[in-house]
């Protein structure tokens, strides 16, 4: 397999959410990546990234998190860090961006750092997601290549979440060439269709889902899952594809939920993109943790074992 690495070494930031109820999904990616013979480190001893209320409570807090992480990353010598959650992603890259735009938080943020026996972060990474790290590197005709149960004829709504392409200031969507679409991304979609996968219109691609407000204001989430999923139902989709792992539990575990509240079923299979990847590069269900998800998505997907 041929890659075209325009990251160099990069490190892998898997955060809590992989490391707990994504673990499906940190499955699946390393599985997908060794196939495509895509290399990246996971880092060792790291550190929240201080998504969420975190920077909301403390902002020190809300970039030193994020710097700590940084900080390994340079210590193995990457010269970008991966993160597979869009709130991680968020995390890193607004703190990369504070860092390089403001003399005096990086100074600050570098003395607590030493403080805490580690180096001062160097701005020398690229923030990475996921999605971007395999259509960068080996891109739709690298997927295609691999593909040994096309997924023709399954019709799938790819849902991105709101923090992978907002703010722009931030991710720096839409402004390198690297970077997806601003506010319609499209990375997902084709490596969804590189699958033989149909990708079905869906406007609310990047809305938010509520997740971080689950239990604090659940009536809000609720109301956001509800517009997401009833949009996927209305364009078709059979499934809904996702690369942020609040976003996927959130939906899947408030399904039922919404059905009791709004009165309409509007459940359906939840996966992660790596977990379609790797079941169409010829894993086992079990393998690729497909038989793990809350919502089994393999009455669907039975036909093309």
């Amino acid at each position: 397999m041929s890659t075209n690495n325009p990251y160099g070494k990069v490190a892998f930031y898997p955060g809590c959410a992989l490391d707990g109820l994504g673990k499906s999904y940190d499955v699946s990616l390393r599985l997908v990546a060794e196939d495509l013979g895509l290399k990246f480190e996971r880092l060792d001893d790291y550190n929240c990234c201080g998504a969420l209320e975190v920077k909301n409570v403390n902002t020190m807090a809300g970039l030193l998190l994020p710097a700590r992480n940084l900080s390994l990353a340079r210590k193995i010598g990457a010269n970008a860090i991966m993160s597979a959650c869009p709130g991680c992603h968020y995390s890193l890259s607004r703190t990369q961006y504070y860092m390089s735009k403001y003399t005096k938080v990086r100074e600050k943020v570098n003395a607590y750092l030493e403080k805490m026996g580690e180096k001062p972060y160097d701005l020398q990474l690229m923030t990475i997601h996921a999605v971007e790290f395999f259509y960068n590197t080996v891109g739709v005709e690298g997927i295609k290549a691999k593909v040994k149960r096309p997924l023709t004829g399954l019709k799938v709504a790819p849902y991105y979440g709101c923090l992978y392409t907002r703010p722009k200031p931030y991710t720096l969507t839409g402004y390198m060439k690297l970077k997806d679409d601003p506010e319609r991304p499209i990375f997902m979609d084709e490596l969804l269709k590189a699958l033989g996968a149909e990708v079905v219109p869906f406007e609310a691609k990047t809305m938010c889902c509520g997740g971080p407000h689950v239990y604090s204001d659940v009536e809000v989430a609720l109301h956001l899952e509800a517009r997401i999923l009833k949009e996927a139902k209305r364009n078709g989709a059979d499934m809904l594809v996702v690369d942020c792992p609040l976003g996927g539990v959130a939906l899947e575990t408030n399904m039922n939920k919404i059905a009791e509240k709004y009165g309409e079923d509007l459940r359906m299979p939840i996966v992660y993109f790596t977990q379609l990847m790797a079941f169409a590069f010829g894993h086992s269900p079990e393998e690729a943790l497909l038989t793990a998800n809350l919502t089994n998505p393999m009455s669907i997907l039975k036909k093309y074992l």
